[in-house]
């Protein structure tokens, strides 16, 4: 889980940026493609705050010009957010915010460890 957690932050520290989007519609009036990229929010969509809808419909905005691979990582990390706890999400913002404060060369060399270790096989990490 603090893996996931780990994740979640680096996603947000380098990939997520606050789009500034006029509209803030409820799940049924989002368009359909909107819907399906955001499927893993449905339920909590219509109780999130504005600026959190709008970071999500930034993301499902860009979604068709990702890679498959960043679209199916996309997804993941909705999934794995929803599924954390309140308190989870709450550490997983602190350490961005801790990432995000850090000189850009930190944060680079963070960004290198990070994706070494996620091309590190499964039975080798946590060890």
């Amino acid at each position: 889980m603090a893996r996931s957690a780990l994740a979640i932050a680096f996603c947000l520290c380098f990939s997520l940026s606050a789009d500034a989007l006029s509209d803030e519609p409820s799940w049924e009036k989002l368009k359909p493609q909107q819907r399906e990229v955001l499927a893993p929010l449905a339920q909590e969509w219509n109780n999130m705050d504005s600026a959190k809808k709008k970071k999500w419909l930034g993301i499902a905005k860009r979604y068709s010009g990702m890679t498959p691979t960043e679209q199916h990582r996309t997804q993941l990390q909705m999934r794995d957010w929803f599924s954390l706890t309140p308190e989870q999400r709450e550490l997983v913002r602190e350490k961005y915010k801790t990432i995000k404060k850090l000189p850009p060369e930190k944060r680079h060399e963070i960004k290198r460890k990070w994706r070494e270790y996620e091309q590190t096989p499964e039975d080798h990490k946590g060890k």
